[in-house]
């Protein structure tokens, strides 16, 4: 191997670790200064200085992203010139409720920078996978829920939150912060109740915990194929569950739908897992009727203060775009003006029906393209999961966990198409 890949292995190697954690900033006065978006704009030296050969498809990469971007930008803020078009943004959920300018909104510039970073870390493992990466994100997805279990435990033993690291705050822009000043916390804690017991939800480094399914459910996934020890897997599995996030079991409907493809059913287990389940609820009805009231029934259907935010935000969002000009609809009005409470009514206004689509084609394209070997299929379970948690959930296009395996899905298909390996990557 190279000196120079052995570079961008090690960068990498601390980089994995800091990928998943949102709640952590480097200077917190200044927010996306987390410790993994500001190697995202330093991998951009490490590649150009060390990327030996590749040099050259990666900054291809870059300046198509950078195309798009611009094509994109362009045509939004033409249609908000064409039209003379003033809308009423106040009933929808901004990103900065206190700028009240419509054209070139300043949240259009800062939600771009965490896109770029989002597209200089896709590319590096686009372009500089190898499969001994493999441990390193098994170790950093396993330390991350480690880290969210020991939460949940000091609170259980001490009665208070045990999250000594979170430092992120947030401008209390929808006035709900329940933080001295106008602050929220940027790592939300929240309780449930089981049994008369009181336990935290765990979220462990990032905003809350259907943040935390959305980042840790595809390394679940993952991990289970490219990891012979259960242990890891084990260890994630139980941290989903800790969370009793809705957006965890949405992912694994996904899950579960793309492995029935490749799955012979075997009737006895089915049998016994009916048995072994209907005996649980015999015994924990209750706990488990009141679970279900909580996670299932009450937010699908609004009736709690999560379903009834996700159910107005959505409302709002949709509204605004059925009435706004045909321009408007096929473009938007602008990428990071608003953020609704789940990805589909967030690009259908900001980006219109053209990123709507734009957006579905880069995640979904793989899980149509993709072998069927455990890894495909574990890479395909991965993409389609993040994508229908996003769509349904959690509009945080700008977590780099997630993306982590949309990246690792291309870069195969790189290699099942018969792509020139090199004694970095290995097909």
């Amino acid at each position: 191997m190279p000196q120079s890949f052995k570079v961008i292995d090690r960068y990498y190697l601390i980089w994995a670790f800091f990928v998943p954690i949102t709640s952590v900033l480097i200077m917190p006065s200044v927010q996306g200064t987390t410790p993994g978006y500001l190697m995202c704009f330093l991998s951009l030296a490490i590649a150009l200085s060390f990327g030996g050969g590749e040099r050259t498809r990666y900054l291809r990469i870059l300046l198509t992203s950078l195309f798009i971007w611009v094509l994109l930008f362009t045509l939004t803020q033409l249609a908000d010139l064409t039209y003379g078009y003033r809308p009423d943004l106040e009933t929808m959920l901004l990103v900065n409720p206190f700028d009240h300018t419509f054209v070139m909104r300043s949240t259009l510039f800062t939600q771009s920078l965490y896109v770029m970073a989002v597209v200089l870390y896709g590319t590096y493992l686009y372009m500089y996978y190898d499969d001994a990466w493999d441990r390193i994100i098994v170790a950093a997805g396993v330390l991350f829920a480690l880290y969210g279990l020991y939460e949940c435990v000091y609170y259980l033993l001490m009665g208070k939150p045990g999250d000594f690291l979170s430092n992120r705050q947030f401008g209390d822009t929808q006035g709900k912060g329940k933080i001295p000043e106008g602050w929220i916390t940027g790592s939300a804690f929240q309780t449930m109740s089981v049994g008369g017991i009181s336990m935290q939800r765990l979220k462990a480094l990032t905003g809350e915990p259907s943040m935390y399914a959305l980042s840790m459910f595809p390394f679940w996934v993952y991990i289970r194929t490219v990891q012979r020890s259960r242990w890891p897997a084990l260890i994630l599995g139980v941290s989903l569950l800790m969370s009793t996030s809705t957006t965890a079991l949405v992912g694994y409907l996904c899950y579960l739908a793309i492995r029935m493809r490749t799955t012979r059913i075997n009737l006895l287990k089915v049998i016994l897992v009916v048995l072994v389940l209907a005996g649980l609820m015999a015994v924990f009805n209750q706990q488990i009727a009141q679970m279900w009231d909580d996670l299932i029934v009450n937010k699908l259907s609004g009736s709690s203060a999560s379903g009834q935010e996700r159910s107005a935000g959505f409302m709002a969002a949709l509204t605004f775009w059925l009435n706004a000009p045909l321009a408007t609809k096929l473009v938007g009005i602008g990428f990071g003006y608003i953020r609704s409470t789940d990805m589909f009514s967030t690009l259908l206004v900001n980006n219109g029906v053209l990123g709507l689509v734009l957006f579905s084609w880069l995640l979904l394209y793989p899980a149509f393209k993709l072998d069927w070997v455990p890894k495909g299929i574990a890479l395909r379970q991965c993409c389609v999961a993040t994508f229908v948690m996003m769509m349904v959930s959690v509009p945080e296009f700008s977590y780099l966990a997630p993306w982590t395996f949309i990246a690792l899905a291309y870069c195969r298909l790189y290699h099942l198409r018969g792509a020139p390996s090199n004694d970095h990557q290995s097909p």
